[in-house]
Formats: C-alpha cells, structure tokens, sequence
C-alpha cells in the first residue's frame, strides 16, 4: 500500500462543538508532530520554533517519499 501525504492518520474524528464527525489530521500532520515532539525532548537547539517546524515537516514529507517508493519501487 502506497503512502501519500494526504492520506488520513485517523479518518473521523468527533467535533463536540458542532456535534458532527469531521475529516482527522493527514499522516504528513501526524508524522511531522511526532518527529517534532523527539526534537522538545531531546532538547535539541533550533534557532526558533519556526525552524524546528520546518525541519519536522521536511522529515516527514522524506518519510512519506520512502515509504511510497518502497511500497511501488518501480512507480
């Protein structure tokens, strides 16, 4: 199964608000907040948040890349 940045981490989700399922977050969302949250706890340095973010979303669209090549190496 091929992975894509738009693909969904956790289809539906519950809006209490509004009292409606609405779409969950992408896996290109989840994978950058988890390989932000080992950055904070390894405490690495970063000039801002902002580049921290950058990089975590880098990392992630890198991940996804390998991940669908690997999934159809010749596509």
């Amino acid at each position: 199964m091929s992975t894509r940045r738009s693909d969904s981490a956790f289809p539906m989700a519950y809006n209490r608000d509004t009292d409606s399922l609405v779409e969950g977050m992408t896996k290109r969302e989840y994978f950058a907040i988890m390989i932000m949250q080992a950055y904070t706890s390894t405490n690495t340095k970063f000039e801002d948040e902002y580049q921290k973010a950058r990089l975590a979303v880098a990392e992630a669209d890198a991940l996804i890349d390998i991940l669908a090549y690997e999934a159809n190496p010749k596509g």
